[in-house]
Formats: structure tokens, C-alpha cells, sequence
């Protein structure tokens, strides 16, 4: 029988997920007398942990919006246009579009991919706008998916036929898991859940087109899809092995997360990431808690380790001998 279960967890931030604003993808700004054309120049950022991330191979197509300060309130050069990879490798749209006369100032937002799920409002553009988005939560049967959501936004204060550089980055959080076997038997996880994360805000445009998240809402419960046998981490993996794929790290909205009286209680509405595992011939479930207020940041990637650790309940026997009690005598 085994007993006294312990966890050691570890979170380590897994490397930015953006490269260099060097490798940037570029919409190019035509004068008045051409049409805005676009073109990739350069790479989308790229992952070291995710083989499916959106990378210049894989970018298809992105959303458009924008708007210039001749046109009034409300009316935008870009509402919501796709711009799509053609077969040249180039990206283009119809009808084409082009800036007002007399234009000295022009914003640009753009996200991707163009299937997710944004809401936008954008009445004033330059004076800020924003778009509210929630993160999907996976189901087994792959009717629902996660998507790498990228983001863009460049304020133009003279547009004229310089192009302008759009450079994407990613605008969620990954989170990974990990897991070290100190026991003498094999582990078996059945569920990973991340509890009590927000799954809905809104992505707030500022007038000089820089972007970042606000109004969170809705905790939400993230569980990892794994195997229905579970997944078994053997007997002496002393390094952190990977419980989750590569293409399985869960994305989550950039957010500081919450353990009430920062203690090893687990509250209402505390962040933890739940385990639910095999060991000693029955099943468990411990909820890992992490610091209060330990924030994930856009565009980085995460590692939670758990190390299990166990001690086998075994047995000795020795018997205390009888000691020699007084003499009894009868008259």
C-alpha cells in the first residue's frame, strides 16, 4: 500500500513566443493614386514549444481594420477586410482601397486567424477602439479547438507610399505541464485541469494603436484532452517530461491569477491546476496552487512541473517478551 503523496511543482516561463521586430509582415501604403496593397516582407513570430504555431509558412490570411482622419467618425478605410495568401505567396483583397485625400494620419489593426471569434467596435477608430474575444475551451471530440491568436496595430502619422509595418505578435498565453516520478511506481494522470482562469475580455486599441487586455470576465475551467487511459509517467523520469504534446499547451488569456490569503487552501475562486491521478492502486486528486497574483503574460509561453514523490508503507515485527511479574502465593 502506498501513502504520504507529496508534490513538488515548479512553473517555469518557456521563452517568448515572438521574434524580432525585424521579421515583421508589412502592409504596404500606396498614395493616393494606388490602391493599399499588401505584402508579407518578413516572418510572423514563431514558437520553440509549438509545432502548429502560426508562423509566415502557415499564416493564410488576416482581418483588416482601419481608418484615416479625413473620413468622419464611423467610417473606415478597413472594416473587417480578409486579406488572403494567393498562389504567388503575396496577399491581396478586393475591392481595393485607398487613402482620402489631404489624409495626414491613418491607423491599422489586424488579427488572425480569420475564423476567430471577435467582436469588434470600432465607431472611432482613431480616438481607440476594441474587440472582445473569448478563448475557447477544448472538447475531446474536436468540434472545439484553440487557435493561436495573433495581433497588430500600427498608427501611420503621414501616409503617404512608405509601407507599413505590421508586427504580429501573440496576444494569448500558453500554458504547459510537466511531470517528474521520484515514486516506485509507475503514475497514471487521468485529468489536467487549469481552474479558474478568466476566458473573456476585451482587447482594447489605444489611439497610437498599441493594444492590451481589459475587462476580464467569466472564470472558466480548462481541461487538457488526453488519452482515456490516461497518461503514465514511469517510474524514474527525473527530468520534466512532457504530460501534454507540443500541440497541447492550453492557451489562456494574459492574466493575474488568484489564491485568496495566498496559503495552501484552496478558495472559490482560487487558480489551480487540478490532477487527477492513479497511484497505489487508487485514484487521487490534488489541486496545485500557485503565488497570488502570479501573473501569465502575453506573448510567453509557461511549464507547471510536478514532481511525485511517495514512500512505500512497509513493516517490521518484533514481539515485546512478557517481563516477570511478583510471585503469587496462596495460603
Amino acid at each position: 500500500m502506498k501513502t504520504n503523496r507529496f508534490f513538488l511543482v515548479t512553473l517555469a516561463i518557456a521563452g517568448m513566443m515572438m521574434t524580432a521586430c525585424s521579421n515583421d509582415e508589412a502592409v504596404e501604403m500606396n498614395n493616393a493614386t494606388q490602391a493599399i496593397s499588401f505584402h508579407v516582407q518578413g516572418g510572423t513570430p514563431t514558437t520553440t514549444l509549438r509545432t502548429n504555431a502560426t508562423t509566415l509558412g502557415n499564416l493564410e490570411a488576416f482581418v483588416v481594420y482601419g481608418t484615416d482622419d479625413v473620413l468622419a467618425p464611423g467610417e473606415l478605410l478597413f472594416n473587417g477586410v480578409t486579406v488572403a495568401r494567393q498562389q504567388d505567396g503575396t496577399f491581396d483583397y478586393n475591392p481595393k482601397k485607398y487613402y482620402s485625400e489631404d489624409a495626414k494620419e491613418a491607423g491599422f489593426f489586424a488579427y488572425a486567424p480569420v475564423s476567430a471569434d471577435v467582436t469588434p467596435n470600432v465607431v472611432s477608430f482613431l480616438g481607440g477602439a476594441s474587440f472582445d474575444y473569448t478563448v475557447p475551451t477544448p472538447n475531446k471530440t474536436g468540434n472545439i479547438t484553440q487557435e493561436d491568436l495573433l495581433v497588430a496595430g500600427k498608427a501611420v502619422p503621414t501616409p503617404d507610399a512608405t509601407p507599413v509595418h505590421l508586427h504580429f505578435e501573440h496576444a494569448l498565453s500558453r500554458i504547459f505541464v510537466t511531470a517528474e516520478n521520484a515514486t516506485v511506481e509507475t503514475i497514471v494522470i487521468k485529468r489536467l485541469i487549469l481552474r479558474n482562469l478568466y476566458s473573456t475580455a476585451t482587447l482594447k486599441v489605444a489611439p497610437a494603436c498599441t493594444w492590451y487586455w481589459a475587462n476580464f470576465d467569466d472564470l472558466t475551467n480548462y481541461e487538457y484532452v488526453l488519452a482515456e487511459t490516461g497518461v503514465a509517467v514511469p517510474v524514474g523520469i527525473a527530468v520534466p517530461t512532457p504530460v501534454t504534446s507540443m500541440e497541447q499547451g492550453m492557451m489562456v488569456l494574459p492574466q493575474v491569477t488568484l489564491n485568496d490569503n495566498d496559503d495552501d487552501v484552496v478558495d472559490a475562486d482560487d487558480f489551480t491546476l487540478r490532477v487527477v491521478y492513479d497511484f497505489g492502486g487508487k485514484q487521487h486528486i490534488k489541486d496545485i496552487l500557485l503565488t497570488d497574483g502570479y501573473e501569465f503574460e502575453s506573448g510567453k509561453q509557461y511549464t507547471i512541473n510536478i514532481t511525485f514523490t511517495g514512500y512505500m508503507i512497509t513493516f517490521t515485527v518484533s514481539v515485546h517478551p512478557f517481563e516477570n511479574g511478583p510471585a503469587v502465593t496462596y495460603p
